[in-house]
This record gives C-alpha cells, sequence and structure tokens, in this order.
C-alpha cells in the first residue's frame, strides 16, 4: 500500500464516512439526547467509541462496507477517544483498551487495500472551561496520540476541532509523535469564524506553518456550502485540502447541522442526497482538495457516488 504522500501525488485519495451517527441509527451508539443537552460538551455518554470493545463486530462490518465502496483510507473509530471525554462517559480506565480495539479492527479489515487513519478531535475541555484549560487538552491529546502511534496507524486525522488553540497543541503534540497529520477544523454556528474567532483562512495558514500534510474542514456542513470554506483555505495556503462534509442540510441562519434542532434525533428530517457528495467530487481535484471524505451522516453510498466522481472526472 502506498504512503499517504504518494496517495495525494496521484490524486484526490478517498476516506470513509461517518461512523457514529451510523452506528447510532444502527443500534450500537448511544446519542446521548437522554442525558445531556446535546452540543454543549457539558454532559457524559455522547457519541463515545466504546463500541470497539463491546460490539466489535458492528464497527468491523461498517469498515467493510466503506472500504467497498472505495475507501482508500479507514479511520479507527477513536474520535472523543480521549481520557477525558471517556472518563466523563464512564470508561475511563479503558481507554488504552479502546484506542487499541479500534485500531486494531481497522487494520485488520484494510489489509493492504487501504491505510489507517488514527481519528482525534477536541478534548471538549476548552468548551467546558475555557482557555485556561488548554495544558490539560494538550496532555489528554497527546496521550491519545502516543496510543494510536503504539497501536500501528499510518497517519493521523485530527478533526472536529472548533477552537484553532486546541488545534494548534494538538498540531504540536502530533508532531512530537512523528505521525504526519491531516487537520480539519470545524465551523459553528457560521462558517465565517471559528470558536476562537479566527477566519478558515487564518485556520488553514496556522495549520499549514505547524506543519499539517494537509488542512481543511470537516463535519458541520453539507458539500456545497463547506465548499467556501474550503476556496478561503486555498487563497491562504498552498498545502492541499482535506474534505469531510457532513451529509445534513443547514440553513442560512445556521451553517451548523448540530445547532439545528433535528440534533440529534431527528436528522433524517435534514439528510441531503447522495448526489451532493457526486458532485462535491466531481470538481474536488481543481478546488485542490487532495483527501476528500464524509463526516457525519455519510454512509458507504455516499462515499460510493464521491469515488465514482472523482474517478469520473480524473478519466477525462
Amino acid at each position: 500500500m502506498k504512503t499517504l504522500t504518494e496517495l495525494t501525488q496521484t490524486g484526490v485519495v478517498i476516506g470513509d464516512g461517518g461512523y457514529l451517527i451510523e452506528l447510532e441509527r444502527r443500534g450500537y451508539v448511544d446519542s446521548g439526547s437522554g442525558r445531556e443537552r446535546v452540543g454543549t460538551g457539558r454532559g457524559s455518554g455522547q457519541f463515545t467509541p466504546e463500541v470497539a470493545i463491546e460490539e466489535p463486530e458492528a464497527l468491523r462490518q461498517l469498515h467493510r462496507e466503506f472500504l467497498l465502496a472505495g475507501s482508500q483510507v479507514l479511520q479507527a473509530l477513536t474520535f472523543f477517544g480521549t481520557r477525558e471525554k471517556l472518563g466523563r462517559a464512564g470508561y475511563g480506565s479503558q481507554v488504552e483498551e479502546i484506542n487499541a480495539a479500534a485500531v486494531k479492527l481497522a487494520k485488520e479489515v484494510a489489509g493492504d487495500d487501504a491505510l489507517v487513519a488514527g481519528s482525534v478531535s477536541r478534548t471538549q475541555l476548552v468548551e467546558r472551561e475555557g482557555m485556561e484549560s488548554l495544558g490539560r487538552a494538550r496532555d489528554h491529546i497527546a496521550e491519545q496520540i502516543r496510543l494510536l502511534k503504539d497501536a500501528g496507524v499510518d497517519f493521523l486525522i485530527l478533526e472536529t476541532f472548533f477552537h484553532l488553540a486546541e488545534m494548534k497543541v494538538a498540531l504540536e503534540a502530533a508532531a512530537d509523535s512523528g505521525l504526519p497529520a491531516i487537520a480539519t477544523m470545524s465551523f459553528r454556528p457560521l462558517t465565517h469564524h471559528c470558536s476562537d474567532g479566527h477566519t478558515p483562512a487564518e485556520c488553514a495558514k496556522v495549520m499549514s506553518d505547524l506543519g499539517a500534510v494537509a488542512v481543511g474542514a470537516n463535519c458541520e456542513q453539507d458539500p456545497e456550502r463547506m465548499l467556501s470554506v474550503l476556496r478561503e483555505m486555498r487563497a491562504a495556503t498552498s498545502t492541499p485540502l482535506a474534505a469531510q462534509p457532513a451529509a445534513f442540510r443547514t440553513t442560512s441562519e445556521c451553517h451548523s447541522f448540530t445547532r439545528l434542532p433535528e440534533f440529534p434525533d431527528s436528522l433524517e428530517a435534514i439528510q441531503i442526497p447522495r448526489n451532493a457528495f457526486s458532485e462535491f467530487g466531481a470538481i474536488a481535484k481543481n478546488e485542490g482538495v487532495a483527501y476528500a471524505g464524509g463526516c457525519c451522516g455519510c454512509n458507504a453510498a455516499y462515499i460510493r457516488a464521491l469515488a465514482d466522481a472523482v474517478q469520473a472526472a480524473a478519466a477525462k
């Protein structure tokens, strides 16, 4: 299997889709809506990845579906896998086990056909306690990155960071580990700025300067709305772009599906059709996108549509 760098030099790399919402729809993951005010980071068990040890066959099957759909990268289900988040969900003593199991499952399915990325997300400490918690956030993120490296991931995807400050400490921890890292910010409630006030262009430049092998955006927006964010980033850096849009429609007043009333238990009402990913795949390379996948709501059918469109565009 080629390395990530080698793959990006040959065309648009096809990632995979969203795991936690898809597994919640199948009955294996808890949305947390019965226990907390969702979207605040203040509760305990919203969308955590213990399925890696509790229902491994369900996760293994979803990996298989993405691989068959055309994914060249499988993400280990380690999103929200820091000790901070898992501890609040009641799994603090199983952080090592969950991260190791998630990577092992992804590697088993990937074999020689796909790379395996370790997913690293925000800790939620900054959301809950403010910027004074950045030092502790870095410690938690660095610990998880060490676990992912020990488990044998090929590279990291740093994703769903709302604060550039927390992304910066994550990129520093990634650099310390020696693992290549794709860095993608998430923007809510509007795409104009991240939560600590930086524009997409400013985020892209900082992430590039800190060594990310690709920079971009993930989650919150559908492909069409995310495109404006990517274009701002493209104007600010020559680093390859990465995009993992969500499969949910947003509004002109709120660009973030997790801030809409349909989240998390009525998302079917705002699901977009898979042809939105086909349209995105057809223009991805011309927009400077080197890594394209999906996030929440994006199942294997969406990845198939994306992969087919990328392949068709490359053949022209």
